[in-house]
């Protein structure tokens, strides 16, 4: 969940990027989709703002956050495969080129339109090297149709500790003290700790860097996760970091994170 410190995240700068670090067991789906974010942008333009700080800006991989998409067999194998990836998104380990990435991927149906997600596939299926034949519209949607009928309410048992250790630890560390080059420390932050509003509207909508923190500024970005989580598991998620390694702010409610 990178790049989750506030600073910085007023107006423009509210947007949604992919982002290694999903909370995609947590909770449940949210009922419904939104509205599709990014209407006006092209596959290139979407894939520069939301792919490229994890999977690189030519698809070479990020080491330690997400693996290459460039010259990649499953990116450029069965179309089938690398749909459900994109809207359902996908836990790791994910092996490649010998190397195993731990991350997770957020699901993007209903943060893109399924003409967006089609367009995206088909961009980095013929990118850099890629030679792969496109998917269509049509495929998605009915990938996507199957999808949300089969989405669970998924509510594993795990504790919210137990999921930020899973999905989140990797970029914002064990106990919120951030990581190097991926995402800043959540412990002691003010903007964490601060205006629960912003906090609600970064987790839930996404934000984006430059970000600084202690003297030190982190360009990576968070995805939003509204259509992954539940108003009632994104408030439970806020209130575990703004209570947790130090922090001492108020609980989150779902009605907040509803109203926001």
């Amino acid at each position: 969940m990178p790049a989750l410190g506030v600073r910085g995240m007023r107006g423009s700068a509210l947007l949604s990027i992919l982002v290694v670090c999903a909370l995609a067991f947590a909770f449940g789906a949210k009922a419904g989709a939104p509205e599709p974010v990014a209407a006006a942008m092209d596959a290139q333009s979407i894939y520069v703002a939301d792919c490229s700080g994890c999977h690189g800006a030519i698809g070479e991989g990020i080491v330690g956050l997400a693996p290459a998409l460039a010259k990649n067999p499953y990116v450029t194998g069965n179309p089938k495969t690398v749909i459900q990836s994109m809207l359902t998104g996908t836990v790791g380990p994910v092996k490649e080129h010998g190397t195993t990435w731990n991350g997770s991927m957020p699901a993007w149906q209903g943060v893109l339109s399924n003409a967006q997600i089609a367009d995206v596939i088909n961009y980095i299926r013929t990118s850099w090297g890629n030679r792969a034949a496109p998917v269509s519209d049509a495929a998605v949607d009915a990938q996507a149709a199957i999808a949300l009928k089969a989405a669970p309410a998924r509510t594993n048992g795990a504790s919210v500790a137990e999921l930020y250790l899973v999905d989140c630890s990797g970029c914002h560390g064990v106990k919120g003290q951030g990581a190097v080059n991926i995402g800043p420390p959540l412990a002691q932050n003010p903007d964490v700790t601060g205006d629960p509003h912003q906090v609600i509207v970064a987790v839930a909508d996404g934000i984006a860097g430059p970000i600084t923190e202690n003297g030190v500024t982190w360009n990576g970005a968070m995805p939003p996760w509204r259509a992954t989580l539940t108003d009632k598991g994104l408030a439970a998620v806020i209130t575990y970091i703004r209570t947790s390694w130090g922090n001492h702010a108020s609980a989150v409610t779902e009605e907040q994170v509803t109203s926001r």
